[in-house]
């Protein structure tokens, strides 16, 4: 009865999401809890995908590690990726185990990379929508999980990916009001400007640009400015 309280409460918790922020908010706590230090939810990507920055939904893993891990190309032949295309089961993953038979310089790369975040160890968890998308979540730390918390683990990650489909597809069909400076702000960040230079050019505070670029990010649903800037421009709300 505890158990099925605990999971009922889940359920309560997952289907209250109204943004992609709140989802994150709720990941980065739970992450903490569990002593673990990342998590992701991505998109599975197609076998010809090479880049994991394009398949990431949300995720807490550092922009630089998004960037140095796409840049040597390490999702391609990526083990983890092979083995959820495969399979829809949940598994542990130690990184140095994982990629024992990945040949070249990558299994070194990928081995000091993931140790370098504190992500040696963790899960992997493939799910899928209502609409049959596929994903998964990995939460990533210094350790391993048990059954029961796989099991636990792999309830929420179905939860919150249909979730999150469910937001992006609310989002597509519901148009997004920003202000003349969240605008403004956006576009100049898009080309590259500092919040310093932001600031001077539209005669505010930097504080107060760093206000209206998280109202923005907030509004899209993302959790840092890059995002932001990336998915207004995809979305035409800002060019450049």
């Amino acid at each position: 009865m505890k158990l099925e309280a605990e999971f009922n409460r889940i359920e309560e918790v997952a289907a209250g999401f109204n943004t992609h922020y709140e989802v994150f908010k709720y990941m980065k706590g739970l992450t903490q809890d569990l002593a673990m230090n990342a998590f992701l939810f991505m998109s599975l990507p197609t076998v010809d995908s090479v880049e994991i920055g394009a398949t990431k939904i949300i995720t807490n893993w550092p922009a630089e590690m998004v960037d140095y891990y796409d840049a040597h190309n390490l999702m391609i032949d990526s083990p983890v990726i092979r083995r959820m295309l495969r399979s829809t089961s949940p598994f542990n993953y130690d990184v140095e185990a994982i990629n024992t038979d990945r040949g070249g310089d990558k299994k070194s790369t990928v081995i000091e990379l993931f140790h370098r975040y504190g992500m040696e160890k963790g899960a992997y968890f493939p799910v899928h929508d209502a609409a049959g998308g596929r994903g998964a979540m990995s939460i990533s730390g210094p350790r391993n999980f048990s059954m029961i918390e796989m099991a636990k683990l792999l309830f929420i990650a179905t939860l919150i990916y249909d979730r999150l489909s469910q937001l992006t597809l609310n989002e597509k069909h519901k148009p997004i009001e920003f202000t003349r400076s969240e605008l403004d702000c956006l576009r100049l960040s898009a080309g590259g400007r500092k919040g310093a230079e932001i600031a001077q050019l539209l005669d505010l505070t930097e504080n107060a640009v760093n206000n209206h670029i998280g109202s923005a990010i907030r509004k899209l649903g993302c959790t840092t400015r890059t995002q932001a800037v990336v998915s207004a421009l995809r979305l035409n709300i800002i060019r450049v």
